[in-house]
């Protein structure tokens, strides 16, 4: 059975998490913001597990992700899979800076996703008109590869409940700067328990006795692929969390100000 597929084009893509997002990373203005909006025009729908970037293909095409969750994922000559990075509403799929070069991992849909795309020769001559796009894109991969880091050393050097703790501690923060928390200690975590043993590198029966220890210590609360975090000081701490990987003005370069 082929992957349902639906292309909306007279349905305008919600790119307001990435447009939020590039102008933290390069201050973009009123006509890089308008430009970006005019550049996509049309939305896709995949059913989960559906493909979105095929490992080792060319990358023709920039893939905004602007609703549900993907996965970007390695796999073993086993069929064992690895997902080395989770995408949220905004993210970009794939690698920016790998445009024109076969992809060194896929991505593929956790949930039902809705996607905007645009093709490179689209992409090009719009950043030779605003080029302050192209630096924030540059940003953007830069904040990629900081999260990647993070993950390995959360799956080479953490314990299965402080690696856990971890990834949830990471999740909630992106999701409060991208303005889907649910609720000021809630989100949407729309993923199985062996979908989590393989961005944590332990088994379903293993996440599952990990939650249960996070339940059990008053932690959290995960009920129906909903977490709800109830001592986020106390997560942070277990999970040893510090977010500045995630703080894009600091990833991109840019100096800090106080808040």
């Amino acid at each position: 059975m082929t992957d349902l597929v639906e292309v909306h084009q007279d349905s305008q893509p919600d790119l307001s998490p990435l447009i939020d997002r590039l102008h933290m990373l390069s201050g973009l203005g009123e006509p890089e913001r308008t430009a970006l909006k005019e550049l996509f025009q049309s939305s896709e729908w995949l059913d989960p597990g559906a493909p979105i970037v095929v490992e080792g293909e060319t990358l023709r095409s920039v893939v905004v992700l602007t609703s549900g969750m993907a996965g970007c994922h390695k796999s073993a000559r086993s069929g064992r899979r690895q997902i080395i990075a989770l995408l949220v509403r905004g993210d970009l799929c794939g690698d920016y800076s790998q445009l024109s070069h076969p992809m060194h991992f896929a991505v593929s849909a956790l949930t039902r996703v809705c996607l905007a795309r645009v093709g490179i020769e689209a992409l090009w001559d719009l950043l030779d008109r605003y080029p302050l796009i192209g630096r924030a894109l540059r940003n953007a991969s830069l904040v990629q590869e900081a999260i990647l880091r993070a993950w390995v050393i959360n799956l080479g050097q953490r314990p299965a409940m402080e690696r856990l703790a971890h990834l949830l501690c990471e999740l909630e923060h992106r999701m409060r700067s991208s303005g889907l928390l649910i609720s000021h200690d809630q989100f949407a975590l729309p993923l199985n328990q062996g979908e989590l043993g393989s961005a944590l590198g332990m088994t379903s029966v293993h996440v599952n006795r990990v939650l249960q220890k996070l339940r059990g210590d008053q932690l959290i609360a995960f009920h129906s692929r909903m977490v709800r975090i109830k001592d986020l000081p106390r997560l942070h701490a277990i999970a040893e969390f510090d977010p500045t990987y995630l703080d894009q003005r600091y990833a991109a370069g840019f100096p800090k100000h106080p808040v």
